[in-house]
């Protein structure tokens, strides 16, 4: 079995010269990134650990160049067919939902801004944390006074 390399790794051993040789190797499905560091042979693979295959040979040179800093590889076509690459539907969501954390926080920082203006604009209306726990005391027992009423009624 062929070792793999995580991209970061990769991105250290490239750095330091200790990449002798890149190829990208064709198999069904797409194309993996195979680095040769001293005597072996190192397939770059994902986060997981299986084999990082690229449905196009232009985003695995791509990878190799701007990521790796390597702009001399081989290509060995001749075990290459198309095949249906594994999406990552779940690096959709979760890059939608970054972005619509990010619109919530950006409004949240709007909204304490605002807040934090009107307070200063309009002191008198700002309530000390002292004035604000009595105020919640005295609602919380109003409310637990009424809920006792009802409770006796019931009996």
């Amino acid at each position: 079995m062929t070792a793999t390399v995580k991209l970061a790794t990769a991105r250290e051993l490239a750095q330091t010269g200790s990449v002798r040789r890149a190829s990208l190797l064709g198999q069904h499905g797409g194309y993996a990134i195979v680095l040769r560091v001293g005597m072996s042979d190192r397939v770059l693979a994902t986060k997981s650990g299986a084999p990082r295959l690229f449905a196009q040979l232009d985003r695995a040179a791509r990878l190799l160049r701007d990521e790796l800093g390597i702009a001399r590889f081989a290509v060995d076509a001749a075990n290459y067919a198309p095949g249906n690459v594994v999406r990552r539907p779940d690096r959709a969501a979760a890059l939608l939902q970054q972005a619509e954390d990010a619109a919530y926080t950006t409004f949240l920082c709007e909204r304490t801004e605002l807040a934090a203006t009107q307070a200063d604009a309009h002191p008198d209306t700002v309530l000390s944390n002292t004035d604000a726990g009595a105020r919640v005391k005295a609602h919380t027992a109003a409310l637990q006074a009424r809920l006792d009423r009802a409770v006796e009624t019931r009996r």
